[in-house]
């Protein structure tokens, strides 16, 4: 174990991290000069949504293409997507795995923790039309008659609306969020991945989704995700254990950083559905984040685990 820690280049693993999490830093402090300090899914604006997937999220890659270019290295970056129909025919099955398992695991979940069990922030699981209607008009109370009824026209029961996301999230998965979460995963699951290969995949892993988890602490503090909890830090570092093992195995399943990016990309795809579906959800505890999310994340992990590694071309 001595030896493997002793092959890893600390210094050059803490300077990685000191301009990834800087930048965001950085950037979150020019969202709150803004007055953009609401950061949660009732507060966010267009602004924030932007600075963030644009600013904020790019910040590992940026920091691991200067880590490359520090050490002489080529790039890479191209190389990830070079060859995409190849890579395709890997990838999107993975990912519309993960979409449906995923999904489907944290509804259930939610129904055993908030309907069956009537845990106290879990949310209750709703299914009629009626119900998701009242629920989505919780955060939209200024609608008049004429878009409620045109809301109530267009909003499937529940399993109609998780197929319409499911679909969704896969198609947006293997191609606009897959670019967008390529910032992160060039970082973590790339550079950061590779240089903390000899502590082994599950030193490796827990290490990486514990400064992935703190990474997003500057705007977790604002509301992001856990609604300014003073305990979202913690449970993002939760969250992110479970997912980081299941983001890592996705990338040697298939031999190319796209699979994490389009798998992330899905899972912030499909992760407000749950927002539509649960009432009086405690964010800790409930889907897709808290802790039901992360448990549903952890089954996931250990059936991908299962899955053997065969790699192609």
């Amino acid at each position: 174990m001595l030896d493997s820690l002793k092959s890893v280049r600390w210094l050059r693993v803490a300077l990685f991290y000191g301009l990834a999490l800087g930048w965001a830093c950085l950037v979150t402090a020019g969202l709150y000069l803004v007055r953009q300090r609401d950061l949660s899914s009732t507060g966010v604006t267009t602004l924030a949504q932007v600075v963030l997937a644009v600013l904020y999220m790019p910040a590992p890659a940026a920091a691991a293409v200067l880590m490359r270019r520090l050490d002489h290295r080529p790039l890479r970056i191209r190389a990830s997507f070079t060859g995409v129909g190849g890579k395709l025919a890997r990838v999107a099955p993975l990912v519309a795995a993960f979409v449906v398992v995923t999904m489907l695991g944290m509804i259930v979940a939610s129904w055993l923790a908030g309907n069956v069990l009537g845990i106290s922030g879990a949310g209750k699981l709703v299914f009629d039309v009626d119900d998701l209607v009242a629920n989505i008009l919780v955060n939209r109370p200024s609608m008049d008659a004429q878009a409620v009824a045109g809301l109530v026209a267009a909003t499937p029961p529940m399993w109609g609306l998780a197929g319409i996301t499911a679909v969704e999230a896969i198609i947006a998965a293997l191609t606009v969020n897959a670019l967008f979460a390529f910032g992160e995963e060039f970082g973590w699951r790339g550079w950061l991945a590779d240089e903390l290969r000899p502590l082994g995949a599950v030193r490796a892993n827990l290490v990486t989704a514990l400064l992935w988890g703190l990474w997003h602490a500057p705007i977790i503090l604002l509301g992001y995700n856990y609604g300014g909890s003073r305990l979202g830090v913690a449970f993002m570092v939760v969250l992110c254990v479970p997912l980081a093992f299941v983001l890592w195995r996705a990338r040697e399943l298939t031999g190319t950083l796209y699979a994490p990016a389009a798998v992330h990309g899905a899972f912030n795809a499909f992760a407000g559905f749950f927002l539509l579906v649960l009432v009086d959800p405690n964010p800790l505890l409930a889907a897709p984040v808290g802790l039901v999310g992360a448990g549903v994340l952890g089954v996931v992990a250990v059936l991908l685990w299962l899955v053997p590694i065969k790699r192609t071309g």
